[in-house]
């Protein structure tokens, strides 16, 4: 069996095609992602690997890791541009100067596995990528189709805010402190800071929902959305419907459900990016 490469990584993220193969390219359109084989050329042929954040030997086939017998990776691209024989992509986890076997169109149909984030893959997220951080029990927390978020701080609404097209203004805030872990507030509208750090990526967002314990007990959240590239520890607000509610420190008040895009974005870049961490 003989594989010959059909061109090489020449740039960060920037495929060239060799001239024999250039008729191959045409179809192709910027804004599409494509899948693209690559033979990982420095790396070494294994059968046991040890995974990327766990201690405890695995089989190469139950893994990502580049070492592996056939040195063969596989990476989904959007194309960014297209310039003659070149092609440039938002992102390619290869480096420059690898061989590149084949490039294949992304075929929503048939390729898309889901798009909300189960807990297992959540759990990996965090493992790889950092999702979450500042958890107060990663165990308890993850849900099976999401991760529950907790509460680090509690303020009233004092001020009036100022909302425009683009001018903003924000109310004052007044803490409402914890006696013995616990905190009763009356009925009204709450600010809440939450324990969790979020560093979203650039192909995930995010939206969340009241845990359903706190709604039976007359309480709702209202949250915006986690755009893709947000960092923070988040704010959310707390609505009591009810004659009053009991909140302890660190509970489990909203559930973050992450659905994965089409495609990596650009990354949020707003005024509350980086907030309160």
């Amino acid at each position: 069996m003989e594989v010959r490469p059909i061109g090489y990584v020449v740039e960060r993220n920037v495929i060239e095609i060799l001239p024999e193969f250039e008729e191959g390219l045409e179809g192709l359109e910027e804004n599409k992602a494509i899948w693209i084989l690559f033979y990982m050329h420095k790396a070494e042929e294994r059968l046991k690997v040890h995974p990327r954040g766990e201690r405890r030997v695995r089989g190469v086939f139950a893994t990502r890791s580049p070492n592996r017998p056939n040195r063969i990776g596989l990476s989904s691209a959007v194309i960014r541009r297209l310039e003659g024989r070149k092609i440039y992509l938002d992102e390619l986890d290869a480096m420059v100067g690898t061989p590149i076997l084949d490039i294949k169109p992304y075929s929503e149909i048939y390729d898309c596995v889901g798009s909300v984030l189960s807990g297992e893959q959540i759990r990996k997220r965090i493992v790889y990528d950092r999702l979450i951080e500042d958890y107060v029990d990663l165990e308890t927390q993850i849900q099976p189709n999401g991760f529950d978020c907790t509460v680090r701080r509690v303020f009233k609404v004092r001020g009036i805010g100022r909302v425009g097209f683009e001018e903003k203004s924000l109310p004052e805030y007044e803490e409402v402190e914890f006696t013995d872990g616990w905190i009763f507030l009356e009925r009204g509208f709450y600010k809440v800071l939450l324990n969790e750090v979020i560093n979203m990526p650039n192909d995930l967002i995010a939206i969340a929902r009241p845990r359903s314990t706190l709604v039976r007990c007359g309480a709702n959240v209202l949250t915006a959305v986690w755009d893709a590239g947000y960092r923070g520890r988040s704010e959310v607000g707390l609505v009591v419907h009810s004659d009053g509610i009991w909140i302890e420190k660190n509970a489990r008040i909203v559930q973050l459900v992450f659905i994965k895009l089409a495609e990596r974005t650009k990354p949020y870049s707003g005024s509350y990016q980086l907030e309160n961490v």
